[in-house]
């Protein structure tokens, strides 16, 4: 019997997908991973990491117009009476885990919200100006799912309960192209927007992928670009890495001792060997290897 499935959606994810996975390998009874589009190698990395902790699942190549169909594809497959609704680059950690194999079999119908450290450029630096991403709800019985269209995240019914332990988001620690072409503008202005919780009918922010899901007419946020902007994939090479590095500059704290106590198991292992690494001067961020 599924108890617990993962319900996963990725877009060239090949930095994170990998460390996603296996901090769930064991833990959920099956992973559905909606790749929508990817042309960095996602797949089959995502594939192999499947084969290479024997974790159930399956993978579908969809083409969306919106993430909310993305993720409703994926809720559609899941088998279990629970559902973790995991992106990409979230990774969890035994503690959080053991916490919410608790919460599923003690608090029947109520939803738990997990929030998430904000690594930012490495492993080993966070966001400064907002650490923790706001608590989501994505751990649910099925059942209490529901769809209203929302851009980007299903609504749950039931009482809410947060959950102690944190796990880590990984949005940050990708080459600068994949960062700047998602539209993940996570810079002061962005998040000012966020904090006034302002309706998304009532402003647009500057977020491109927002523009992109709210336009309903181009299936991925490259073909957007490309057609509002004027930009093409090498364009935005061009042009990412000076931004992105003006970020790290600007919000790359090192972690504190108490952050890295509470960081999941395969990013203490990330560590040792850290396939992303900020670059100094001084006391000034120049750059990240391998890339930007």
């Amino acid at each position: 019997m599924t108890t617990l499935s993962c319900s996963m959606i990725c877009w060239n994810e090949a930095n994170t997908i990998d460390l996603a996975l296996e901090s769930i390998a064991g833990f959920a009874d099956e992973v559905i991973i909606i790749d929508t589009g990817s042309f960095d190698g996602t797949y089959g990395i995502a594939q192999e990491t499947l084969d290479k902790f024997n974790i159930s699942g399956q993978i579908r190549r969809v083409r969306i117009k919106n993430l909310y169909e993305a993720r409703l594809i994926g809720l559609q497959l899941c088998e279990g009476a629970w559902v973790l609704v995991q992106d990409a680059n979230l990774v969890l950690s035994k503690s959080l885990q053991q916490e919410m194999s608790t919460h599923i079999h003690t608090c029947p119908g109520v939803i738990g919200r997990i929030g998430s450290l904000n690594l930012m450029g490495d492993y080993e630096h966070y966001f400064a100006n907002v650490p923790f991403m706001g608590r989501h709800k994505i751990l649910s019985e099925r059942e209490n799912i529901q769809w209203n269209f929302n851009p980007d995240r299903p609504d749950y019914i039931g009482k809410e309960l947060n959950l102690s332990n944190w796990a880590v988001n990984l949005s940050r620690v990708r080459p600068s192209w994949r960062y700047w072409l998602r539209g993940e503008q996570f810079d002061r202005r962005y998040y000012g927007w966020l904090r006034r919780r302002m309706s998304y009918g009532n402003r647009t922010p500057t977020n491109l992928q927002w523009k992109w899901m709210k336009s309903h007419r181009y299936y991925s946020p490259l073909e957007y670009a490309e057609a509002e902007l004027d930009m093409s994939l090498d364009d935005i090479k061009k042009v990412s890495p000076k931004w992105f590095l003006k970020s790290l500059q600007t919000e790359a704290t090192p972690l504190t001792e108490e952050h890295r106590k509470g960081l999941p198991e395969v990013i203490k292992e990330e560590l040792k060997n850290p396939r992303y690494k900020l670059i100094y001067s001084r006391d000034k961020i120049i750059g990240r290897y391998p890339e930007l």
